[in-house]
């Protein structure tokens, strides 16, 4: 009986020491630049770079000083990771607030803070050398909280944001990174108790901390199940998302309205360790002693087949205002050209019997041209009608037979014009001075 007794205790001994040993040895992978990436463990780190073969040549190292006692029993694929601009990894423990770095062989943590436990799935990043989280869950409720680390103060600081803050928060999103723009699509809201999927994009600028809802995801990103694509990975200005359990992979690039889906048969192996290293994916292949055995490196131009391209938003509001923003355009373009052809002036020519302009020209006779040469001397381009009835006076005729003759060569003149130019010459009008007294105007839009 003492045999299987102390069988048993070995038998719990050894798989204790087998579980710590496996347990120190999971790999937690992190991209350093377009060529090279770090492999964390909790004994040390080893520096990888790909070579033109594809294949690894590495530097190993054991931590300097202790490995830190909050992380000790910890999985390191449950923190979050960046490499900064500044040369180290930071490692953000789940919830926020315990801030972890790595630098020059030192795996130490450099917060005084603790563990907020309120932003689960928040997004991780680097602006400007500051480091961000934003959103995220906890205490039953999604949020759209943005913290900063305040590196003096070893604490997370608040920073307000103003805008089309989404109201319910950002829960497990999509997030891409483009100069100043953080892009934020396909994330949960907690309301009511139950996770709801927001069908919105929504960017926020960095440089002013303002949101701006962009407009309605295109409905192929809601089709099935939402956690259909478990991989994913920044890359570039874009984002990678790869599903598990079949060829299906997508590259959305927000800042072009862009989703482009590709067939990945030959990453059919590909896990959710996965990291992208400039233009190669890199993941581990676990041993059957649940061990990484080996790393792959595949290219990914070689590796992915082009299948088809969709706009990440095709919202018919935002439609709706690109109609409007043409229409008003359009409108002001034709009242542009409207102003531009009323106050247009068309030039004729007057000689002794002719008269040119719009590449035609019409004859007249010295009665037609005394009454145009009476009109276009004057300074207002006008004449009472008695001035020009004196020239129609003559002792052998009437009153009425000089009106008549007058009137006469008016429209005889009119109509050579309309004929030939198209346009009125002479326009009768009442005197501004006496309503009962006739004015003869040249039209405003003729110069002579």
């Amino acid at each position: 009986m003492k045999f299987f007794q102390l069988l048993f205790f070995l038998c719990l001994a050894f798989n204790w020491l087998f579980s710590q040993n496996t347990t120190n040895n999971i790999k937690l992978l992190v991209p350093k630049d377009s060529i090279s990436f770090y492999s964390f463990n909790k004994e040390g780190i080893t520096e990888y770079t790909i070579l033109e073969s594809k294949k690894l040549s590495k530097t190993s190292l054991r931590y300097t000083g202790s490995f830190p006692e909050e992380l000790k029993n910890a999985d390191l694929r449950s923190l979050s990771f960046l490499f900064s601009k500044d040369g180290g990894v930071y490692f953000l423990y789940p919830g926020g607030g315990i801030l972890f770095k790595y630098f020059n062989g030192v795996f130490e943590r450099i917060d005084e803070s603790f563990a907020y436990r309120n932003q689960f799935s928040g997004h991780f990043f680097e602006y400007k050398n500051e480091l961000y989280l934003l959103g995220g869950y906890g205490y039953w409720a999604s949020n759209s909280l943005l913290t900063k680390f305040n590196f003096e103060l070893k604490n997370w600081e608040f920073i307000p944001t103003s805008g089309q803050v989404p109201a319910n928060g950002i829960n497990s999103g999509s997030f891409v990174l483009d100069e100043n723009t953080l892009s934020v699509f396909d994330f949960n809201q907690r309301i009511d108790d139950l996770d709801v999927i927001n069908n919105s994009l929504y960017s926020l600028n960095l440089e002013e901390m303002v949101w701006e809802r962009k407009g309605l995801l295109n409905t192929v990103l809601f089709e099935g199940n939402k956690n259909v694509f478990e991989i994913e990975i920044p890359f570039k200005n874009s984002l990678f998302q790869k599903n598990l359990n079949s060829n299906d992979l997508r590259i959305t690039t927000p800042k072009e309205n862009q989703i482009k889906f590709f067939n990945a048969e030959r990453l059919h192996n590909i896990n959710e360790l996965a990291i992208i290293v400039g233009n190669y994916v890199v993941y581990p292949v676990l041993s059957a002693d649940r061990e990484y055995e080996t790393l792959t490196v595949k290219n990914l131009n070689e590796n992915i087949v082009f299948q088809r391209e969709e706009f990440l938003s095709n919202d018919f509001n935002l439609f709706k205002n690109y109609f409007v923003y043409v229409g008003v355009f359009c409108g002001f373009l034709i009242l542009i050209t409207f102003l531009k052809f009323k106050k247009e002036r068309f030039v004729f020519f007057l000689s002794e019997n002719s008269l040119s302009g719009l590449n035609k020209t019409i004859l007249i006779d010295k009665d037609e041209k005394f009454v145009l040469d009476l009109i276009v001397n004057t300074t207002e381009k006008r004449v009472d009608n008695s001035f020009i009835l004196n020239y129609f006076k003559n002792s052998k005729l009437s009153n009425d037979a000089s009106v008549k003759r007058k009137n006469k060569v008016i429209e005889e003149l009119n109509r050579k014009a309309l004929e030939n130019f198209e346009i009125v010459l002479i326009i009768k009008r009442s005197s501004k001075i006496d309503s009962r007294q006739v004015v003869y105007c040249l039209n405003p839009k003729i110069e002579i």
